[in-house]
């Protein structure tokens, strides 16, 4: 709020976060934090997402269990699990395909947001036991079902058309995953990727430049009208 809807006379010191108290004759006392740094307004956003998501405990418990998984433990839950419950509700999604399932948290989320069907691949045999624990304890396990195995083993077996695909799999084999996302997809469905920069947490990591190939080909291929949004995901609209 600009002080002079409430009052005239405010000098405001701009901080990392700006306090301002506004005290007129007669009126309520008004106090406002505002963010005013990028790295405040980040952090900001980040409270405000955990504060109302509904499956925050499913995604610490993911955060936990990478910690005492060590090395090479695949479950990095998404930030963007509010993000993917709007997006799945926007288009009223009714049947969802997820690639790279950890724990649940993002499968909870897009089913959460789309009251559809959503089917979640993981190759990690420990990993799905887990969802499938998760999923059952937040009651969700009528409308999501874990596909154990890898992309390269369960995609090629799927046939049905998905109205929202998101991808969060294994860097090496996106190229071929995006080949069977273009094939599932209704005309008009959704792609969200993740994992598309990598390499800015782990430079040597393998699957780099597979990752930059499925990266250059949703932004090129015709079929597709990609977004790159802040952060490194990308939304794409198939065009068929």
């Amino acid at each position: 709020m600009h002080p002079r809807l409430a009052c005239d006379a405010a000098q405001v010191k701009t901080a990392e976060v700006s306090r301002l108290q506004v005290d007129c004759p007669g009126r309520t006392i008004i106090r406002v934090s505002e963010p005013t740094s990028p790295e405040a307004v980040a952090a900001w956003i980040a409270a405000a997402q955990r504060e109302r998501d509904p499956f925050e405990r499913v995604r610490l418990a993911s955060d936990e269990h990478r910690g005492h998984h060590g090395p090479g433990c695949s479950v990095y839950p998404t930030s963007s699990g509010p993000l993917l419950s709007v997006l799945a509700a926007t288009i009223k999604a009714e049947r969802i395909l997820e690639l790279g399932c950890g724990l649940g948290y993002s499968a909870l989320c897009l089913a959460h947001g789309s009251h559809g069907l959503v089917e979640t691949i993981e190759r990690d045999p420990d990993h799905v036991r887990l969802a499938e624990t998760e999923i059952e304890r937040e009651g969700y396990s009528d409308r999501i079902r874990v596909l154990p195995g890898s992309g390269s083993d369960v995609l090629p077996g799927l046939e049905e058309h998905y109205d929202l695909v998101f991808s969060d799999g294994d860097p090496e084999e996106m190229p071929l995953d995006l080949h069977h996302f273009l094939r599932l997809l209704r005309p008009g469905g959704v792609l969200v990727s993740a994992n598309l920069f990598l390499a800015q947490f782990v430079p040597d990591l393998t699957g780099i430049p597979q990752m930059a190939e499925y990266r250059r080909r949703i932004l090129e291929d015709d079929r597709l009208l990609t977004a790159m949004i802040p952060g490194g995901l990308a939304l794409s609209v198939a065009q068929k």
